[in-house]
């Protein structure tokens, strides 16, 4: 796992997609909040994390080079994310910690924010755990040099609902805190 985080972020590519993408954040996030309905700087943070987990997911395998879309491969990746057996692996497995806390928490921070943003964890909880599902197909297709497995799914998934946990939390702390609860009486 190391060794391709190393050479991925060798490249160029990353680190100009994600101050690309940055850029993109902080000029829409405001104009998206307000379309949305959503609180401005967490929805900043919520673009910010979605950036982070395209620059890291959607960009080719180092020495991977860019291939035409390769639409044979969707039912074979469908098989491999919908796979029972795979699925229970993917839940049970401990090999490969590093990998699987890396995508457990690449999901954790745009999910927060979003809850922050939004005050909807149903909602932000159902879309995130599709979006490692719409990510692996588009690795696939893609050609990126990159595996569609469902451990990758599981631990973005078990990530993104990690997050709106941590967001019902901080909401909840911050409605009671706003309301007074837990304060000590007056003397």
């Amino acid at each position: 796992m190391l060794g391709w985080a190393n050479d991925f972020l060798a490249q160029p590519w990353p680190a100009l997609t994600f101050l690309v993408l940055t850029l993109v954040a902080a000029v829409a996030h405001r104009p998206a909040a307000r379309r949305l309905g959503w609180a401005p700087w967490p929805t900043l943070g919520a673009m910010l994390g979605a950036a982070a987990i395209a620059t890291l997911t959607l960009l080719p395998a180092p020495g991977t080079p860019i291939g035409g879309p390769d639409l044979s491969a969707i039912g074979s990746c469908a098989w491999a994310l919908f796979d029972p057996p795979a699925l229970w692996q993917a839940l049970t497995t401990t090999a490969d910690r590093g990998e699987r806390v890396g995508n457990v928490l690449m999901f954790v921070p745009m999910t927060f924010f979003a809850v922050l943003a939004s005050r909807r964890p149903g909602l932000i909880a159902g879309v995130a755990v599709l979006v490692p599902v719409a990510i692996e197909f588009t690795q696939v297709v893609m050609s990126a040099g990159r595996a569609c497995i469902a451990n990758d799914w599981v631990n973005n998934a078990i990530g993104a609902v990690l997050g709106v946990l941590l967001g019902i939390i901080a909401t909840r702390v911050s409605t009671r805190q706003h309301a007074g609860v837990g304060e000590s009486p007056p003397r």
